[in-house]
């Protein structure tokens, strides 16, 4: 109930102060400083495409914008504080697909933080593929050689992910479905761990980003056998999508995006979104984003929420046909 009147409270003061200064929420906006949430530690590259935004923007708007990282739970802990704010226009929160496979696993629970229902989508900011990458001591160059490795040693190959219920964990049980085979899952804490030991040699195998996977290939010691677009990704044409490899089911590409509180006036939803579009289709910026290896890729809000949409069908077929818990 507190919850309740909480939000009512909120949406009330929106609308107040959409009646009392309609153009600080249009023309005017912004006319103080915006904070952006990052719900992940520093350095990584969610975090280092809102610091090129921040920069951007801030130029195009003449105003300073924040970047704040708030890292914990799965980006929960952000998303909680920003549901909370003011919903005036000036505090947005950035995560990534994950929290919607993390809503879903936790469908049950009441209590459970759920970004659907706390904060109103706003504009994607990027995609990005994950790629299956097989350390070369496997002795297999292609998907099929890696598939036939697993079936004549069952459990024997390894595959190392970010974590329990991530996407990446969701990709190597969605394999598994798909062709029959039995490789272990090894969860590591975080991308930086997944890496250091496929490099090792500790895992046969990892799912990373885009950006990890362009990584491991100085070392010579990998060799990067599909990515999970529906077609092959720019960032990394010579290697295969699992599609066209006959590999069905495993073809949805990762975004990063902006969510806001409920209750933000829509002309500054629309502004902010449109804003961040200008700045990503600049050619800099969508090279420094590349280079972080993802796609700059913005949308208008509605756009984004079909999205989200689209990710609920597939992460919970995918949940279905996987048996996967955070546990």
């Amino acid at each position: 109930m507190k919850s309740i009147v909480q939000k009512l409270a909120r949406l009330a003061l929106a609308a107040l102060a959409l009646g009392g200064m309609p153009h600080a929420h249009a023309a005017g906006y912004p006319d103080r400083p915006v904070h952006l949430v990052v719900a992940y530690p520093p350095g990584g590259s969610t975090d280092s495409t809102a610091r090129i935004l921040a920069e951007h923007l801030s130029k195009l708007w003449g105003q300073p914008v924040i970047v704040e990282n708030k890292a914990g739970a799965s980006g929960r802990l952000a998303m909680a504080q920003v549901a909370k704010d003011t919903p005036d226009g000036y505090t947005f929160v950035m995560v990534t697909n994950s929290t919607i496979s993390d809503e879903l696993l936790q469908a049950g629970d009441a209590n459970a933080f759920k970004i659907s229902r706390e904060l109103l989508p706003v504009t994607i900011c990027f995609t990005t593929p994950v790629v299956l990458v097989v350390n070369k001591s496997a002795g297999v160059n292609t998907l099929a050689e890696y598939i036939a490795l697993a079936k004549s040693k069952p459990g024997a190959v390894s595959f190392g992910t970010t974590g329990q219920a991530t996407s990446t964990h969701f990709y190597g049980e969605m394999l598994k479905h798909e062709t029959g085979i039995e490789i272990t899952h090894i969860p590591f804490n975080g991308e930086g761990p997944n890496v250091t030991n496929l490099l090792g040699g500790h895992v046969t195998s990892s799912f990373l980003s885009a950006f990890g996977a362009r990584k491991t290939l100085p070392t010579g010691k990998v060799t990067l056998l599909a990515v999970t677009t529906p077609k092959r990704s720019p960032l990394l044409p010579d290697v295969p999508s699992f599609d066209e490899l006959g590999i069905k089911g495993i073809d949805f590409d990762s975004w990063a995006g902006f969510f806001a509180p409920i209750g933000t006036p829509q002309a500054v939803i629309d502004k902010f979104a449109a804003d961040v579009q200008k700045v990503l289709t600049m050619p800099e910026v969508a090279e420094r984003i590349r280079d972080l290896g993802m796609v700059a890729l913005a949308s208008t809000p509605k756009e984004f929420a079909a999205r989200i949409q689209s990710d609920k069908v597939y992460w919970s077929n995918a949940i279905k046909i996987t048996g996967i818990t955070l546990n």
